[in-house]
């Protein structure tokens, strides 16, 4: 198993996971395959300011991703590394994968001065399991995140 950067041609095989696995809440909104490909092409260009790790598979096949930026509070300008986006297939989440793509990101933001980890917890899928991995590899509890479903428009 290995972290990388990800790269263009991963793209694709991202996407078909994101489509074949229910996105936990997320699922009852539309992919919009068009939407997630500019985005990850945006996260892969902009490795500055952003990064999009992938971890591979003993087959060299992406199976977990996490996507990051440098952002910064509104009262301050010490910038804090946001994650964007976490996903370990479900397959691979009881391994060293997980803890793994966060390292790569907790080094990555180091690199760029960051003076803390920003990591909200929006999927609504096993989050007792993600409260205990977070608080476990040294992320303390400061909120909760909270979501109102509204009807769609006509």
């Amino acid at each position: 198993m290995t972290i990388r950067f990800a790269t263009i041609e991963d793209i694709p095989k991202l996407a078909n996971y994101w489509r074949e696995h229910e996105q936990g809440r997320f699922g009852h909104l539309p992919f919009d395959e068009a939407r997630f490909s500019a985005t990850m092409k945006m996260l892969i260009e902009a490795q500055g300011s952003h990064c999009l790790f992938v971890s591979d598979d003993q087959e060299h096949c992406p199976c977990g991703v996490l996507a990051g930026k440098i952002d910064y509070y509104y009262f301050s300008s010490q910038p804090v590394a946001q994650l964007i986006l976490y996903w370990v297939h479900p397959g691979h989440r009881s391994g060293s994968m997980a803890i793994k793509l966060m390292m790569a990101f907790r080094k990555w933001a180091e690199n760029r001065k960051a003076a803390e980890l920003v990591v909200g917890v929006t999927s609504g899928e096993d989050i007792e399991r993600t409260d205990r991995f977070l608080k476990k590899i040294g992320f303390q509890l400061t909120g909760g995140n909270y979501a109102m479903p509204l009807a769609k428009p006509e």
